[in-house]
């Protein structure tokens, strides 16, 4: 009887096991189809965004006032009449200094380690997608710079006797716009909603140095030349000339993100941004290349936003 129920329970089981694994068999082997309608695919995008750029340092050196640069110290010093207000207010507040020692600059007292300061980077773009993944995408980015520094000027005291030395500053100010042409990759096979992407392009820049001047005190001299190669001279008649101190520049960039979905027609994409490129303001007079980088936050929209608000 004890092998009788034996046998029977063997007998079921191998009826009942081709079929299970049969039944394995089909569900393994059936294609997995992936269908995000999470956000649409194919069309344009629209962004708009902005983050924080971090300039190299090696183009504020632009603005340290050396005198290899294009604008520099010796513009102002080497001016009779400028010079003698430099000293009028050295003396003003430095009552040691007097008329009869001589103020100058030593090159080596400049900033040789200025930087730019943290600025916030406008960014707008549109990009037409080609299906799920790849795209192409034009964008126009936006900063304003600044930086500045200080140094000691050196005098020669006629007493023999040294005391503070007098304090220059300089103050820079640039406006640089960047225009990136990029391909554009978008994992959307991952997740419907966090979407990795990638962006890479070539890059054209322009650069304008908006202010380069040097402070003493209250009062502040301009570095640029604004009389066509003329010296200023207090009172005259002079024409003055909107000279533009920068340029075009060229170079690569890309772009590393991920595009968070709100819904079809709306994402947040947080993204790192860096480019290598050269631009118009050139340190030293040699224009080279460096690496800039920034973090910015965009806000897109595809045509499918615009259409159905129609």
């Amino acid at each position: 009887m004890k092998h009788t129920h034996i046998i029977i329970l063997l007998l079921v089981f191998a009826a009942l096991t081709p079929r299970q694994l049969r039944g394995q068999e089909y569900v393994s082997s059936e294609p997995v189809h992936y269908h995000d309608t999470t956000w649409y695919d194919k069309g344009f995008d629209l962004y708009i965004g902005s983050g924080a750029f971090f300039a190299n340092k090696q183009n504020a050196l632009y603005y340290n006032g050396s005198s290899r640069n294009e604008s520099n110290l010796d513009y102002i010093f080497g001016n009779e009449h400028w010079y003698r207000e430099i000293q009028e207010e050295v003396i003003r507040l430095y009552p040691h200094v007097s008329f009869s020692d001589e103020i100058t600059y030593r090159e080596e007292n400049l900033d040789w380690n200025m930087r730019y300061k943290i600025k916030t980077m406008l960014n707008l773009g549109l990009r037409y997608k080609f299906g799920h993944n790849w795209g192409l995408s034009l964008s126009y980015s936006f900063c304003r710079l600044t930086t500045s520094c200080q140094f000691l000027l050196d005098y020669s005291s006629v007493s023999g006797n040294l005391f503070d030395f007098p304090v220059m500053e300089i103050h820079g100010k640039e406006d640089r716009s960047m225009i990136d042409l990029s391909a554009s990759y978008l994992i959307s096979q991952l997740h419907p909603i966090a979407k990795p992407f990638v962006e890479v392009g070539a890059q054209f820049n322009f650069c304008k140095a908006k202010l380069l001047e040097a402070l003493v005190g209250e009062r502040s001299w301009t570095l640029q030349d604004r009389y066509g190669g003329h010296h200023y001279v207090p009172g005259a008649q002079m024409n003055t000339y909107d000279v533009i101190y920068g340029g075009a520049g060229y170079g690569i960039s890309f772009a590393a993100g991920l595009k968070i979905v709100v819904s079809k027609s709306v994402s947040i994409d947080p993204a790192f941004y860096g480019c290598m490129a050269s631009y118009g303001i050139k340190p030293m007079q040699e224009r080279v290349f460096n690496f800039n980088y920034g973090v910015i936050i965009r806000l897109v929209m595809n045509d499918y936003f615009f259409s159905r608000h129609r």
